[in-house]
């Protein structure tokens, strides 16, 4: 059973980022039902000061509506539901609490680790400044974790978050160093994919004029609006669906974007490293018996992130299958604890202070166990033979080589 679980997740499905292929996919999608339900905290004043003492909080009740006018017409698109670039779709939200649901079965029902109702200090709730990721991890804990009937009245969600330019839920581009890096590796994978990109613009010469790296769209913005359509059942024109040069064009962006965290040690460093050292942070302090910055009865952590979170922190543990992650995936890291030795019993919690050799380590990618390469060998696992099972000192050796010692100087180094 669980000593400590870290849920690291893609967000829900979502309309594309931006407006392509306008002409044959719909730029507005009517898939946004809580546009319609929105709420806003409005102040009121007790002075009319320069600096003016914040008084009570009022919840006011709105509609969010957007509006797109097509080139070469005047008539706006508007409507009820209509989404906005990016945004979670009544579809993604639906992901969300299914993941949700899923962790409650095995986390609450099955292993009775987590507790049945609500209790605020059991989660750790982490999201990027995005709203796509806020919404999606609200969704997970409210529609799916502890839905409905399993919260009381004052049930409220804390989500904690960073500036964009500290954030470690994702290789941060404030990195110099990092962009250095991937620019190199950028030219390698446009040199390497140009056929599949004139095969690509052959077969779509009716929808583009050109697909690469850098044409516009890109062929990563292909991807992203073929793939939100595919994933929202939005019927595709002759041509745009076939399968394998989609499939083509997919292992051509997922060498672009991820393609250096699988060869570079030191892109794997700068880019997942902060984020794994805050991990490996979280289970020493809960093997010592210290809560560190948590609170002490906080049993899991969840991080609301995006397709560039979870490839690089899969590739990072070694266990990257080669795919674009799909909408809701998710990376679910268990700390166990055998307290036999001789078993595979295990205990959620314990009241006396444990060593490390105790401790086992899990990971899940989308619901699939991963036997880490670096855990295979005699030693690295667990005795029963069950090579999932990484040993702690395993585990934390493969953390260990990827974290920075310090971050803000390493990637200060350009050449």
């Amino acid at each position: 059973m669980p000593w400590r679980d870290l849920v690291v997740h893609r967000h829900g499905e979502r309309t594309p980022v931006s407006r392509r292929l306008e002409k044959w996919i719909p730029p507005v999608w009517f898939m946004c039902a809580t546009n319609e339900n929105m709420f806003n905290s409005i102040e009121t004043f007790q002075d009319k000061g320069i600096m003016p003492s914040p008084g009570k909080l009022e919840k006011v009740r709105y509609k969010k509506s957007f509006e797109y006018t097509p080139p070469g017409t005047k008539t706006p698109i508007k409507g009820d539901g209509a989404c906005f670039y990016g945004q979670l779709t009544n579809v993604g939200r639906h992901s969300m609490s299914k993941l949700g649901e899923n962790l409650r079965q095995i986390y609450v029902d099955r292993l009775h680790y987590l507790p049945e109702t609500w209790s605020p200090n059991t989660l750790l709730i982490r999201s990027t400044d995005y709203s796509r990721t806020h919404d999606s991890v609200i969704q997970l804990v409210s529609g799916g974790l502890y839905p409905e009937g399993t919260r009381g009245k004052d049930f409220e969600v804390q989500v904690y978050t960073r500036e964009r330019d500290m954030e470690i839920l994702y290789p941060n581009p404030n990195c110099k160093r990092l962009r250095v890096l991937a620019k190199e590796f950028h030219a390698a994978v446009a040199k390497e994919f140009d056929p599949t990109f004139k095969k690509a613009a052959s077969a779509w010469k009716d929808f583009v004029s050109e697909v690469s790296l850098d044409s516009h769209p890109s062929a990563s913005g292909l991807l992203d609006t073929i793939y939100a359509a595919k994933a929202h059942g939005i019927p595709l024109p002759k041509g745009l669906d076939d399968e394998q040069l989609f499939r083509e064009l997919e292992s051509s962006v997922t060498a672009e974007w991820f393609r250096g965290y699988e060869e570079n040690a030191e892109m794997r460093r700068l880019g997942m490293g902060p984020l794994l050292g805050a991990m490996r942070e979280h289970m020493v302090n809960k093997v010592e018996g210290k809560s560190g910055n948590l609170h002490p009865d906080t049993k899991a952590a969840i991080y609301s992130g995006h397709d560039t979170t979870v490839a690089p922190l899969v590739i990072s543990l070694g266990g990257f299958d080669g795919r674009w992650p799909p909408f809701s995936s998710s990376v679910v890291i268990e700390l166990l604890q055998d307290t036999t030795q001789s078993t595979s019993s295990w205990t959620s919690w314990l009241t006396r202070k444990s060593n490390v050799d105790s401790h086992y380590v899990r990971v899940r990618y989308n619901d699939k166990l991963l036997n880490l390469p670096g855990c295979q060998a005699e030693g690295k696992h667990h005795a029963n033979g069950d090579k999932s099972l990484c040993t702690l000192k395993a585990f934390l050796d493969i953390v260990e080589e990827q974290v920075p010692k310090n971050w803000v100087e390493e990637c200060k180094v350009v050449s």
